[in-house]
C-alpha cells in the first residue's frame, strides 16, 4: 500500500492510500493520556479525513494504543462519528492488532452500516478492505 500521510500528532498518525482508497489510522503510545475529550476529538478530526477523501476501507492499527476510553464512548462514537464514516463513503472497516495477540471476533456496532473485522496481519487486513463487497 502506497500511503501518503495526512496528519500526524502524539495520539496518532493518519496516511491515506489514494488507489485502493483506504485510510489508516496508527494509534501511538501516546494515548495513554488520552482523556475521552481528546479521543472525541481525534475521532471528529479522522471523520473529516475520512468524509474528505471519501474512503471506502479504514485500518486502525490498535498496536500501540494505550487509551482507555470511558464506557460511554462506543455509543457516541457510533452516533457521531459511524454515521459520517458510511455518509462519506466507507463500507469496510478493519482492526489491526499485534501479532502473537488473538485478535477478537470483531462485528459492526448495532447502528453501523458498514463490516467491521479484526486481523494480525496488516496483509490480510488490506487484502480484505480492497476486496469488494458482495
Amino acid at each position: 500500500m502506497k500511503t501518503q500521510q495526512l496528519h500526524e500528532n502524539p495520539f496518532h498518525k493518519i496516511l491515506w492510500d489514494d488507489q485502493s482508497r483506504v485510510i489508516r489510522i496508527d494509534w501511538k503510545e501516546g494515548t495513554s493520556s488520552m482523556t475521552d475529550e481528546d479521543f472525541k476529538k481525534e475521532l471528529k478530526l479522522f471523520a473529516d479525513h475520512v468524509e474528505a477523501k471519501k474512503a471506502v476501507g479504514l485500518l486502525v492499527d490498535v498496536a500501540q494504543f494505550r487509551g482507555k476510553p470511558g464506557p460511554d464512548m462506543t455509543e457516541w462514537r457510533v452516533k457521531n462519528i459511524s454515521g459520517r464514516y458510511y455518509a462519506g463513503g466507507l463500507r469496510r472497516f478493519a482492526f489491526l492488532f499485534p501479532e502473537g495477540v488473538s485478535a477478537p471476533h470483531m462485528e459492526s456496532a448495532p447502528g453501523e452500516k458498514f463490516a467491521t473485522r479484526a486481523f494480525n496481519a496488516v496483509d490480510e487486513a488490506q487484502a480484505w478492505l480492497k476486496a469488494t463487497l458482495p
